[in-house]
């Protein structure tokens, strides 16, 4: 899976999250469309101690995750060996055993 453009906000905006130019054939979680709720893209980041997440009433990754988070989340890469990666696309949740995210700069 590959974004053509990957970039997060500055500090004072909590690191918002910014991707376009999905390819891949797992399908779009970051960004996907479908159900808005649960749209990565464009989230402020979340974590213990960092609440930045749609949820009225409490912290959608509990406090284990630090990922971006909206409503509810359709994916989480980095949440110990059970990273989710579900695109609306896709009936199946995807147990993510491993991941790596990479930066190509310019």
């Amino acid at each position: 899976m590959e974004y053509s453009s990957f970039s997060l906000g500055p500090e004072a905006d909590k690191y918002r999250l910014n991707v376009t130019g999905f390819s891949g054939d797992e399908g779009d979680a970051l960004a996907a469309t479908v159900k808005s709720w649960t749209r990565a893209n464009g989230m402020q980041f979340s974590c213990l101690g960092e609440d930045n997440d749609r949820y009225p009433t409490g912290q959608c990754g509990d406090g284990l995750v630090g990922w971006w988070i909206n409503y509810c989340d359709r994916s989480v890469l980095n949440i110990d060996t059970n990273g989710i990666w579900k695109a609306d696309t896709h009936t199946a949740i995807y147990d993510v055993v491993s991941s790596r995210m990479l930066v190509k700069l310019d």
